[in-house]
């Protein structure tokens, strides 16, 4: 658990982090705020990443400088700009904050570890791409390559395309969230 000031920084250090690759969230709703705020990574118990405030606090903490130093170790004709990067993570976890709720279900959360459950919803997006609509209505655009960052957790491991033809920019990402699972 982390506290509601530590919340409240990391969601600050969000907008400053947007704001420094050039994307002004000043006028962001008050509802959307406190859910990005409040969001959880993850809905089990059991890899530590299921907690109120846990989506920012990784996404900050270990997604993006995970991402950040993988690009670092690439070939100089390879690597990716950094404000690309800071922009896919980001923002492609968004979408959780609305599509997990806490789970009320007593028997799951003792029994199962199941902390938060998927909120009800009439679209079936994954979240790449329910996140790449929420930063759409936020008024963000996506180069290719970072639309397809951002629908890379989306695709099947067993996805040919994904997996031989991504640019550097996805793979940076998905190793990025691989090993931020590993980390916590």
């Amino acid at each position: 658990m982390i506290s509601e000031e530590l919340k409240q920084k990391n969601f600050n250090l969000f907008l400053t982090k947007l704001r420094n690759i050039g994307i002004d969230l000043t006028n962001i709703d008050a509802n959307l705020a406190s859910k990005i705020t409040n969001a959880t990574f993850a809905i089990n118990a059991e890899n530590n990443c299921a907690y109120d405030g846990s989506m920012l606090h990784i996404v900050l903490r270990t997604l993006t400088p995970f991402a950040l130093k993988i690009n670092e170790l690439l070939p100089e004709n390879i690597r990716v700009d950094n404000n690309s990067i800071i922009k896919v993570c980001l923002l492609s976890h968004i979408s959780k904050s609305e599509m997990f709720v806490k789970n009320d279900n007593q028997w799951e959360i003792e029994k199962r570890g199941i902390l938060y459950k998927y909120s009800p919803t009439n679209v079936a997006l994954k979240m790449g791409a329910r996140s790449i609509l929420m930063s759409q209505n936020l008024g963000i655009n996506f180069s290719n390559e970072e639309f397809e960052a951002m629908m890379i957790l989306d695709r099947d491991d067993n996805d040919l395309q994904a997996k031989f033809y991504s640019n550097p920019l996805s793979i940076i990402i998905k190793q990025a969230n691989e090993l931020t699972f590993l980390q916590n």
